[in-house]
């Protein structure tokens, strides 16, 4: 929504500061579960976002919370590692299996390699929880859609029947932790994205009001396909300011 592939979105910059500037209190809610908070802020920053680290929830956090003190089986990229802090990482007699995202480097040839794989079937088998930080199916590029680890916790999920735990979007909680950071009401919040399912079908199911924007994850045929309506759709963040401005 802000960006694709450390590409600014046109005018997302300028629009941020214009929330911020008429009073509204903002919330970055990401599914990134490759890389720390802190670097992920100072990327937006380098972006020229106006992010403090504070304003930025990550599923790698949020999983820390969720699991701290249990031994964690995580196939996840070594960047977020830093965020998982009072969790213990183990290689077997794991308490829970937690599934990571993708990124665009080779790293996930080896995390989510075949051994890797069969080790976390073998632990959920024994009685571990299944946890994954998002079950995203694909993300948007420069280079155009990648597949995202989603498919990896739904094969597992399918080989052992046990169902995941979602800790990022679309899970309820989730948008609930935004919330209560905020400490804001579901019906006067908007959430804006490019994502129906993680970020707007969540967020409706939350009572939260949406916003669909046509970049990033938007595909021409994604109005067709729509089983839900958002409240506005726009062509992309940068005309949000001003629709909200009008709207109010």
């Amino acid at each position: 929504m802000l960006h694709v592939s450390g590409e600014a979105i046109p005018g997302a910059q300028d629009a941020v500061s214009r929330l911020r500037d008429a009073g509204h209190s903002l919330r970055f809610v990401t599914n990134n579960s490759t890389r720390p908070r802190a670097q992920l802020a100072e990327e937006l920053r380098d972006l020229g976002f106006d992010v403090p680290d504070v304003e930025l929830q990550t599923t790698a956090l949020t999983a820390a919370r969720e699991l701290a003190g249990k031994r964690v089986l995580a196939l996840v990229m070594a960047g977020v590692v830093p965020d998982l802090d009072g969790i213990e990482l183990v290689g077997d007699g794991a308490d829970a299996v937690l599934i990571g995202g993708c990124d665009e480097t080779v790293e996930p040839n080896q995390v989510f390699s075949y051994m890797n794989l069969a080790r976390a079937f073998a632990e959920i088998q024994l009685g571990a929880d299944l946890y994954c930080l998002h079950k995203n199916r694909w993300w948007q590029t420069s280079r155009g859609p990648l597949l995202d680890a989603g498919a990896f916790v739904a094969g597992l999920e399918y080989a052992t029947g046990v169902e995941a735990t979602v800790l990022g979007k679309p899970s309820p909680a989730y948008f609930a932790a935004a919330l209560d950071a905020l400490h804001a009401e579901p019906a006067l919040t908007w959430l804006v994205g490019d994502d129906v399912e993680s970020d707007l079908r969540g967020a409706q199911m939350f009572g939260m009001r949406t916003a669909l924007v046509r970049t990033g994850k938007f595909r021409p045929d994604t109005l067709e396909r729509l089983d839900l309506r958002p409240d506005v759709v726009l062509s992309s963040i940068s005309d949000f300011p001003d629709w909200l401005e009008r709207s109010l």
